[in-house]
Parts: structure tokens; sequence; C-alpha cells
């Protein structure tokens, strides 16, 4: 089964089985999926999705531009395979007609969880300092260092904030 791993402590950084994953159409998408990605606890709604990625866009066409970027991001994360059999079981990305939601029971790694695990580490733990040094070399940089959406406020304010 393929793994994706998003490295969102410094510059933005994807791999599907230790992979570079190339093939985003742009930015938006790489921000639809690390916004899921950490948010990982809501259903969104495609509607709160366009508008936060396509702020300034009237609403059918922010709409149309995320549906077309989440048919980008499920190729390029291996959902969405030449054919169904080679399909992601279980998929990355739950979507249905109104929704978008990360799912907790695919095969990924996320650095900001692995981080707040081995951060709160008891040091009564016999591997606190191992663990400690791991998430030390897990932290590249801020979060989402050097990434931004410069007509996109909300999505600007979020990664600040986070």
């Amino acid at each position: 089964m393929a793994q994706v791993s998003l490295s969102l402590l410094g510059p933005f950084r994807a791999t599907l089985d230790e992979e570079p994953i190339s093939g985003f159409k742009s930015n938006r998408v790489r921000a639809l999926l690390a916004y899921v990605a950490v948010r990982s606890e809501k259903v969104h709604r495609r509607e709160v999705l366009a508008g936060l990625l396509w702020p300034d866009w009237p609403n059918g066409e922010a709409l149309s531009n995320l549906r077309y970027g989440l048919s980008n991001l499920r190729e390029v994360i291996g959902d969405r395979a030449r054919s169904a059999d080679d399909d992601a079981d279980p998929p990355l990305l739950l979507i249905t007609r109104t929704t978008v939601c990360f799912n907790k029971s695919s095969h990924y790694r996320l650095d900001l969880e692995s981080f707040g695990e081995l951060v709160q580490t008891e040091p009564s733990d016999p591997r606190f300092i191992e663990r400690l040094a791991e998430a030390v070399d897990l932290y590249r940089g801020s979060f989402l260092e050097g990434f931004t959406l410069d007509d996109s406020p909300e999505f600007e304010e979020w990664v600040l904030l986070t």
C-alpha cells in the first residue's frame, strides 16, 4: 500500500512511497492538501474550501477550480490511478459531492502529528532524550515556511496561527 508523507514543518514537502510527489498543478492544490491534512478532525464543505483558496473568484468558478484541484490532488497522491483496480485502498481523501475529508485511516505520515507526539513524551520515559532528538530532526523550520497564497488572506492567517 502506498504511503503519503507530508512534511509541513519548514518548506512544503510531500512524498509517495518516499519519492517526491510532482505534478501538483498549483500551490493552491498543495495548500488544499496541507489544510485538510492538518484539519483532519473536520469534514470540510466544498464551498468553504473554495472560498478559502479562491476568495476573489465568483462562487461557481471557485467551486469549479476546487473540483479540478481535487482531481489533480487525487491523481498525484495516488488516490486515483489509471484504472479503478489501482485506486488507493483506503484513499487519503474522502470526497463527496458536498464535502472533503482527510482519511485518518489511510496510510500517511504527517510530521506535525509525529512532532506533537514526540514532544509530549514524559521525562520519566526511558526513551525521553531519544524521542526529543527525533522531534528535533523533524523540525525543519516554521510551519509551511516560504509557502504563500498572496491573494488568500484567510489561508495566510491560518498558516500564521498554526
